[in-house]
Formats: structure tokens, sequence, C-alpha cells
């Protein structure tokens, strides 16, 4: 592929991705356009993006959350750890068990490192039941208002 210089672009179901479609509220279609070239020094190289819009649960209130996603991608295709620590620093490794690859598993696996850590909305656009205002505990930390820590009782014996 990298000798004939090939670049493959199109449409992709994230129902086909079965670890995204366990994170994700709606199974949407995503676009990846991923090509095949040698660099300078003869390596085999993978470079594309890959794009989503894809619907999240909100970690504060649970409600449906829309986030859109993007990623450039740079990869070094390469058949040990020891040439994989040998790549130039602009180069992320992938590592090949089987002579084939499967691009699909590539687009899945670019999503998934692009899902934000903690989705939610701003807290302005969050509805949530949880109060925004803190108030501080007795050490000085802060805590949400009108929500009774789990340890105030350990506090009250301390005082005692």
């Amino acid at each position: 592929m990298a000798d004939l210089g090939k670049t493959f672009s199109g449409r992709v179901g994230i129902a086909d991705m079965p670890r995204l479609a366990e994170v994700v509220l709606d199974c949407s279609q995503g676009e990846a356009e991923l090509a095949f070239d040698r660099d300078g020094r003869k390596r085999v190289r993978l470079r594309g993006s890959v794009k989503a819009t894809l619907t999240l649960a909100c970690q504060c209130c649970l409600r449906p959350l829309q986030i859109p996603l993007e990623s450039r991608l740079s990869l070094a295709l390469v058949e040990s750890l020891d040439e994989a620590e040998r790549l130039p620093d602009h180069y992320d490794p992938l590592l090949l068990e089987e002579p084939r690859i499967r691009l699909l598993d590539i687009v899945e696996d670019e999503l998934l490192l692009s899902l934000p850590q903690v989705p939610r909305h701003e807290l302005d656009e969050c509805v949530c039941d949880l109060p925004h205002e803190t108030t501080q505990d007795p050490a000085g930390r802060e805590e949400p208002a009108g929500r009774n820590s789990p340890f105030a009782v350990l506090a009250e014996l301390k005082h005692k």
C-alpha cells in the first residue's frame, strides 16, 4: 500500500466499532481519510484524519451531550518495540502483530483516544441537581453547598 501511495477515504459507521459503541449514546457516522506512503528513510507511514460528532452522557447531569471530534494521525508501521523506540517524536508507532492491518480498528482507536476524560456540559448549560455554589468544610476544603460530607460525623467525633 505504501509503495502504491494508496489513500482510503469515506464514511464509517460507529456501530461497526464495538468498543466505541459501548461508550456513546448515539451511533452516528464518522469520516476518515487515511493515506499510506514512505518517508525519506523508507519507513511505511499511515497519515490522515478522523472526524465524528458523538453523543455522550454528561457526567454531571447525565443528559445527552454532542461532542465534535477531529483527530490527525501520523503513524509509522513498526515490527518491534526496538524499532518503535528509534522513531522520531513526530511519529506514533503502530506495532504490526500481523501482516495485515484493519483500518477500521485504527479509526476506532483514534476516536477513543480523542474522547474527553469527563464529558460534561458547560456549567451554564448543565441542568443538574447538584448546586454549583461551594462552602468550606472545617478543614478549609471547598465542597458543594447544601451537601453533607460523609465524613461530617467523624469531624464531630474529633472535636468531642
